[in-house]
């Protein structure tokens, strides 16, 4: 995880990067559709994956593993 110091600003850390793809969740929708709507604003997959970890392990998203859908908790 990057987090937020004096070098990396809060935009540029797992948790702005999080707070981006929080906000694009407005219905749910699937992790590969969830990409695409947010990868113009992310530099890689793995910020990507980063930040659904940080929503996912503190609640604010909900994951159906089975089908690959998420959605606001």
């Amino acid at each position: 995880m990057i987090t937020p110091n004096k070098f990396i600003p809060f935009a540029e850390s797992s948790l702005g990067y999080a707070e981006k793809v929080h906000a694009a969740v407005e219905y749910p929708i699937s992790l590969g559709e969830l990409y695409k709507k947010t990868a113009s604003s992310l530099d890689s997959i793995e910020l990507f994956l980063y930040a659904i970890e940080i929503l996912y392990l503190s609640n604010a998203l909900q994951i159906n593993l089975t089908t690959g859908i998420v959605s606001r908790c």
